[in-house]
């Protein structure tokens, strides 16, 4: 996912505009405000889905974790500022979603697909999970990732990296079953804890979104 945020990012290149200053905005700065100004009017523009806007916020998060307060406070202001530029008809949001559309699919749903299928093929799955989910009922939701996931392979989607598709999805179930392991390990470093919980609570809200839109 990484990947295809560092490409589309690359693609739209420097479409938000900077006054000269002294003291530049930050290049990490001003590629979270974009993705943080995406996700919001994206969603309020109907230009994108929820499920969207929430694995870019997902992604942003994560590269965020290590700023210092300084830069969190430059991000604060810069994001009021982006936003009061930017309208429903802006051309840097609408070019960015529409060259991005294809990889939401292919690229950024998956892992978060077999991510879920896997935390409700445990007998009980870890309590942040099903705490978010607050379903009852898993077999629709695994119908439908089932699904897309056969649809993805059959349309000649690559999975991200190039792998073939089994071997995808076997490393990424490998990966979940290694968060509910750290999540359980007490002795585990409370930093892994932590990203092993931030991974399963993330999945289990964006699936949640993406099944909404699937009826299920």
């Amino acid at each position: 996912m990484r990947r295809f945020l560092i490409l589309a990012l690359g693609c739209w290149g420097l479409s938000f505009s900077y006054p000269a200053m002294a003291d530049p905005v930050p290049g990490p700065v001003r590629s979270a405000v974009f993705l943080e100004a995406v996700a919001t009017r994206g969603v309020e523009c109907d230009l994108m889905r929820p499920w969207q806007a929430s694995a870019l916020r997902a992604q942003n998060l994560k590269d965020m974790e290590r700023w210092s307060p300084e830069r969190r406070l430059i991000f604060a202001d810069e994001i009021e500022r982006a936003l009061s530029e930017r309208s429903c008809d802006d051309e840097g949001i609408g070019v960015w979603i529409n060259g991005a559309s294809r990889g939401f699919d292919s690229e950024i749903l998956p892992p978060y697909l077999i991510v879920y299928r896997t935390l409700v093929s445990y007998e009980t799955p870890p309590a942040i999970f099903s705490s978010t989910t607050a379903r009852l009922r898993y077999g629709p939701a695994v119908e439908a990732i089932n699904q897309k996931l056969s649809a993805l392979e059959a349309s000649g989607a690559k999975a991200e990296g190039g792998k073939p598709w089994p071997e995808y999805i076997e490393r990424i179930e490998t990966a979940a079953r290694g968060f509910v392991s750290t999540l359980a390990n007490e002795d585990a470093p409370l930093a892994e804890r932590d990203e092993a919980a931030v991974w399963i609570a993330q999945t289990a809200h964006i699936v949640e979104l993406w099944l909404l839109d699937e009826g299920k």
